[in-house]
């Protein structure tokens, strides 16, 4: 009797500081593919060599290599010279993004992204679907009205109903309650908001450091950096399990 092979998802590597961004991104494409993240730009190499995947999504903009650099020591390797490459950045001028072509991306999004553009973009390249370089949307982000404020009732100005005695009120519960569903995505958020401080701190004090800092002191920043990327891992996990 013969078995159907598992399909092998695509492998997408997401290379950005900001977990913030890494945590959109997680929930745009979690489900089309299969997602692993780095902080930096030497552990993207690192994680590069080790997963190879399909399509290297990553910010231009790192705290140590650039986007553009990791892209070129990538092209080095025979194993991932072919790699697909998208590349997030907050820059939106024609300088880095003539650059950013020149460096053999397919595909420049400039933030506040485009989602549903995005997972589009990398739904074709994974297929290999021909490509075109979509064009820079200058048009403003659409901004939801502001529901209109409803008049309060004519009165006196002060209107006391109540004895002004402050009653300390009962300390909430941070349990939810009873039959109450957790919001995963609502904890999740947090948590990727505190890492994102967490990695800024590591990176303050790797640039407090010396350029001749001995490796015994850069080593133990560098450890909490990839450690916050494999926390980061666990979160999307998390986020994709609703």
């Amino acid at each position: 009797m013969t078995t159907n092979p598992v399909p092998q998802r695509h492998r997408v590597l997401i290379v950005d500081d900001d977990p913030g961004m890494v945590h959109l991104l997680a929930r745009t494409l979690l489900d089309l593919t299969q997602l692993h993240f780095a902080v930096r730009g030497d552990d993207a190499l690192r994680k590069l060599g080790q997963h190879k995947p399909d399509l290297l999504v990553i910010d231009a903009e790192l705290p140590d290599l650039n986007g553009y650099e990791v892209i070129a020591r990538m092209r080095e390797n025979p194993e991932l010279a072919h790699t697909a490459v998208v590349m997030v950045t907050s820059h939106d001028d024609a300088s880095h993004r003539q650059r950013a072509l020149d460096a053999g991306v397919l595909d420049f999004f400039t933030k506040p992204i485009d989602r549903d553009l995005i997972r589009v973009r990398v739904q074709q390249i994974l297929s290999g679907e021909a490509m075109e370089v979509i064009e820079l949307d200058e048009r403003p982000l659409p901004f939801r009205d502001k529901p209109t404020a409803v008049a309060a009732p004519a009165g006196p100005a002060f209107a006391v109903t109540e004895p002004l005695v402050h009653t300390p009120a009962a300390p909430a519960s941070t349990a939810p309650p009873d039959g109450v569903p957790i919001d995963v995505h609502a904890i999740t958020s947090e948590l990727f908001e505190r890492m994102s401080a967490i990695l800024s701190q590591a990176e303050t004090l790797r640039e407090q450091k010396p350029d001749n800092a001995p490796a015994n002191e850069i080593y133990p920043i560098q450890r909490i950096q990839e450690e916050c990327a494999e926390v980061i891992q666990l979160l999307v996990t998390i986020s994709g399990e609703d």
